[in-house]
């Protein structure tokens, strides 16, 4: 089964995948044993700012070894592409999903744009996913906020060919845990209007109930991030606040990994993920 295959299953089953997105290679670790663990798939997510961190060679070598480990289906996503530049790199060295984020251009653009992206993806069965409606941009911290109009998502969703749909709703990426007053009406009337199934970003800052409903009126994708920054940051701030640091940084790291696989498994356990991939 594809990514789009499992989030239609998903959207089906009113559960979710979630994506986990990696900064380093003990996060991949960590959401590949929580995954195999929990007998969920999963999404690992690359937004721009890993995908320059990382680098695109060492990437590839990250994707090979991940995928060749796991127990359970695990997806590559890139999160927020900035151009089909990157888009094809990471389609090149194995990625399963992409997003083209165009969410700040018009609307017209947007489409033309996204557009583009399937033509490429779909005849290589990769999945497809663009955004309308802006959300704070969660690698500068900007804040940008245009809540999705329910009017423009089933023309959107059928002129761009998409595989599923961001939308803004009051979700807040990088900058809340579990506090953003979000509208579910809005999710719902969206998820109503789309062909495609919806996709949570932020999802580190959405109320568990809140969570719950969301999947529960069709959201079929949740983005987590933030979630699993503040697990590696809590571990280095306890072990290199201490007055003897630890000597050797990877016991530091696997403390990291292990905070943040406790994340992971809970999350799919909360979207309803978890014995999925049985």
């Amino acid at each position: 089964m594809t990514i789009v295959d499992w989030i239609q299953k998903a959207h089906r089953e009113r559960w979710a995948l979630g994506q986990f997105n990696i900064s380093n290679l003990e996060v991949l670790q960590a959401i590949v044993d929580a995954a195999g663990e929990r007998c969920a798939p999963a999404i690992v997510g690359v937004s721009m700012g890993s995908l320059r961190h990382i680098r695109l060679r060492y990437l590839a070598g990250l994707v090979q070894g991940a995928k060749a480990s796991a127990t359970t289906p695990i997806f590559f996503h890139l999160d927020h592409g900035a151009d089909f530049a990157t888009v094809k790199a990471c389609i090149e060295i194995g990625f399963d999903s992409v997003m083209l984020d165009a969410s700040r251009v018009p609307m017209a653009e947007n489409i033309r744009l996204v557009q583009e992206v399937v033509e490429y993806a779909r005849p290589l069965h990769i999945g497809v996913e663009a955004q309308i409606g802006e959300t704070w941009d969660e690698e500068t911290g900007d804040f940008v906020e245009s809540r999705t109009d329910p009017e423009q998502v089933g023309e959107f969703v059928e002129m761009t060919g998409i595989d599923y749909l961001a939308i803004s709703f009051g979700n807040t990426p990088g900058r809340l845990d579990g506090a953003a007053n979000i509208d579910l009406d809005l999710v719902r009337a969206c998820a109503a209007a789309s062909p495609a199934p919806i996709v949570l970003h932020g999802g580190s800052s959405i109320p568990d109930e809140a969570m719950r409903d969301a999947v529960a009126a069709g959201a079929a994708k949740v983005n987590i991030d933030t979630a699993l920054r503040q697990a590696i940051t809590g571990i280095l701030q306890r072990q290199y606040g201490q007055s003897i640091a630890p000597a050797d940084p990877r016991k530091t790291f696997a403390a990291a990994r292990d905070a943040v696989a406790q994340v992971v498994k809970a999350k799919l356990v909360l979207f309803g993920a978890a014995g999925k991939a049985v």
